[in-house]
Order: structure tokens, then C-alpha cells, then sequence
């Protein structure tokens, strides 16, 4: 099997998503996809119809353009939907106070943005995908019931200017043809407090990962048990 049908293999185990959720059709699932997926994101906002329910804070500040709200949804006062912003927000969501969403941004129901968190190029697929305070996250998609916990920033670009990011699994390594892209964090996958994320960072399903660690390539279930064994002697068995 070469690199590249392991690695998006992987990829198509992340989430598991009704095939009638209008973001099933633009989930990567092989490279070409995952190049595709920004320009079907913005297709899938742009071919959205429009209804704005819920309720948005006569101070949150409204610039870009509110696509769809369902109801039951908030954004709080102090909010921004920067003027390049083209919002859908599912039933029962939540925008917190000092967020910024820029660009395409698309929010399943239940969904929840921290106090002063910046979204940029993501899908939130839903139900139950929450952002604590202060996540920066971008060109990014978080599965259902997932966390970023407080402090977590995604790193969305490499670090040479104009490179692209790879995907990496077992030391094999692609390029993902993209010159942006955050992570792909599964179903369920938790991530803790004050964590880095590199770009390119796959997490698989329902890890729960120890705060203030970087994390690089694919987690898996061997590498959060390395994770969690470093960060118990560490923090625990040494006190």
C-alpha cells in the first residue's frame, strides 16, 4: 500500500457523518478532495438558503454575511463576523463574546465557540463540537462531540513561506497540496488545555490527549499512550 492510500485510509475512518448532512459530500476522503475541499466549502455556503433565527446581540458586531442561524442559536455580544465571513450556524448553537470568524465558517447544531476564540476556513461538523477560550483555529475540520480545550492553537501554514503541508502516518510522509491547512480531528477526539497543534495534525477518534503537549503527524492510540505516560511522569508520579 503506498504512503498516500494509508494515509487518506486513515482519514476516511475520522467521522462518521449522516450521508443526508449537507457536508458529507465535500469530507476528504483521497488527495484530491482534500485539495478540493476550501473552494466545495465555499460552493456549499454560497448554495445555501437563507434563514436567520436564533438571536444575535444588538452589540455583537455583524460585518461579513450570515448565511444561515438556526434556532435556538446566540452570538453574544462583542462577537465578530468579520467582513469576510459567510456564517452557517446550526439549531442550539453558540458564538461567545469576543470570537472572530473569518472567511467560510460552517457550524453543525450544538455547536460551541469560546470567549475570545478566532475561526477561519472551518467546518464544525456537529452535534457537540465545542471550542473552549481563547482557540485559534483555521482550514480546519472537528468532528461531532470533539474539544479544543482553552489555550489550544492550530497552526495552519508551514513555516517556509509559500511551502505546503504534509500528512504524516508510521514515518511515511505526503504532500497534501495545500498551503493551509490545520487539522482533522476526529469523532470525539479531546484535546487538552494549552496544546499546540501542528499543521497537517490528524487525530484519530475518541483520543483523549493530556494538555500542554505539541502534537505532529497522526495521533493515534500507540502515541497518546506515549503522551499520556510522559505527561503522568511529569506532572503526577514525580510530585
Amino acid at each position: 500500500m503506498s504512503a498516500e492510500q494509508e494515509i487518506f485510509e486513515t482519514v476516511r475512518t475520522l467521522w462518521e457523518v449522516d450521508p443526508a448532512h449537507p457536508a458529507a459530500e465535500i469530507l476528504p476522503r483521497d488527495s484530491e478532495s482534500l485539495i478540493d475541499f476550501y473552494p466545495k466549502l465555499r460552493a456549499l455556503v454560497a448554495a445555501a438558503p437563507r434563514s436567520v433565527q436564533g438571536r444575535i446581540d444588538a452589540h455583537a458586531i455583524v460585518q461579513g454575511d450570515i448565511i444561515s442561524m438556526g434556532k435556538g442559536s446566540v452570538i453574544e455580544a462583542g462577537a465578530i463576523v468579520h467582513s469576510s465571513c459567510r456564517l452557517i450556524v446550526g439549531d442550539n448553537c453558540t458564538i461567545r463574546a469576543g470570537a472572530v470568524l473569518r472567511d467560510e465558517v460552517v457550524m453543525g447544531d450544538g455547536c460551541h465557540v469560546g470567549v475570545n476564540c478566532e475561526v477561519v476556513r472551518c467546518l464544525l461538523l456537529g452535534p457537540d463540537t465545542h471550542l473552549g477560550h481563547f482557540v485559534f483555529v483555521g482550514d480546519s475540520i472537528l468532528g461531532r462531540e470533539s474539544l479544543l480545550s482553552g489555550n489550544v492553537w492550530v497552526s495552519n501554514t508551514a513555516t517556509t513561506r509559500g511551502g505546503k503541508i504534509h500528512l504524516y502516518l508510521h514515518g511515511r510522509k505526503i504532500d497534501s497540496g495545500r498551503s493551509h491547512l490545520g487539522v482533522l480531528l476526529g469523532d470525539g477526539a479531546r484535546i487538552g488545555a494549552s496544546t499546540t497543534i501542528c499543521a497537517g495534525c490528524v487525530v484519530l477518534p475518541r483520543l483523549s490527549l493530556p494538555p500542554s503537549v505539541t502534537l505532529h503527524g497522526t495521533i493515534d492510540g500507540s502515541r497518546r499512550h506515549r503522551l499520556m505516560r510522559n505527561f503522568l511522569e511529569a506532572w503526577v508520579e514525580k510530585r
